[in-house]
């Protein structure tokens, strides 16, 4: 497979691939960084000094983000819309998604281990207020929004399992995949209805259809994918470094491969 490198340099924790203004975007979440690859060129947006979880446009068209602990406006300086209340000193924020209706879910996570601590939020813009959605996760990744918007899909990475969540009812998630052979990561829905996630620690990204089976397998040259974005008849991917004691090559590299260059079953 032709996978290109087009990030300026390997991100320890590349994350929350995103397509904004028709350009795709990306984090280096641990070093609050957010890059752009525009006509064949990638730069380095904006630095916040705290992690930054990914960033898209909202139902208003103002720019939004997960940084530290918080949900943020990022048109202009960073500036907290939504508080968890949470202490960046023992929680950070990780990834989301913006629903239908203008919310933002997103995850924190603990800084150390502890199994149990990850959270899934949402945010209301009309009120501004940031309420606890699902408690008890290990990592939470995504969640990522199905195209009917009625529910999302939600990884808890090292437990290996993606749910699908009803919105109007997230304690009646269910199980949509189970994941061997490396962890559940950012998932994204492509245009076609295309579930695609990647792997950390597999060196892929599985792609899945509607009812949860696998379509494709897309092995990646980096040990641990984060995020996918499919535009433009191209496949982006993030990876991190993070954790590994001799990164390879292509580890921590934001990766594209040609859409046709996939095969699904």
């Amino acid at each position: 497979m032709t996978w290109t490198t087009i990030s300026l340099t390997p991100h320890e924790l590349g994350e929350g691939a995103r397509l904004i203004d028709g350009a795709p975007h990306w984090v280096n979440l641990l070093a609050g960084e957010l890059y752009a690859h525009r006509d064949g060129s990638t730069a380095l947006v904006r630095t916040e000094a705290a992690p930054l979880g990914f960033a898209a446009r909202g139902a208003d068209g103002s720019l939004l983000g997960i940084l530290g602990t918080d949900v943020v406006a990022l048109d202009g300086e960073a500036r907290v819309v939504g508080e968890t209340g949470l202490e960046l000193s023992s929680n950070r924020v990780n990834d989301g998604d913006i629903g239908p209706d203008g919310s933002v879910w997103f995850g924190t996570m603990p800084w150390q281990d502890a199994e149990g601590e990850g959270v899934l939020w949402r945010f209301d813009p009309a009120t501004g207020e940031v309420g606890r959605q699902i408690s008890g996760l290990a990592i939470p990744n995504g969640p990522t929004f199905l195209p009917d918007g009625e529910s999302f899909l939600l990884a808890d990475s090292p437990r290996g399992v993606i749910y699908e969540v009803p919105v109007a009812d997230v304690d009646a998630r269910r199980v949509f995949a189970t994941v061997e052979g490396g962890s559940p990561d950012g998932i994204h829905v492509d245009a076609e209805g295309r579930i695609w996630n990647a792997v950390w620690g597999g060196a892929r990204v599985d792609v899945y259809d509607r009812s949860g089976a696998v379509i494709a397998t897309v092995p990646v040259p980096a040990s641990q994918p984060t995020s996918v974005l499919v535009a433009g008849g191209l496949v982006y991917v993030t990876s991190a470094t993070s954790g590994l004691a001799s990164p390879g090559e292509y580890d921590g590299h934001t990766l594209v491969l040609p859409l046709d260059e996939v095969s699904f079953a």
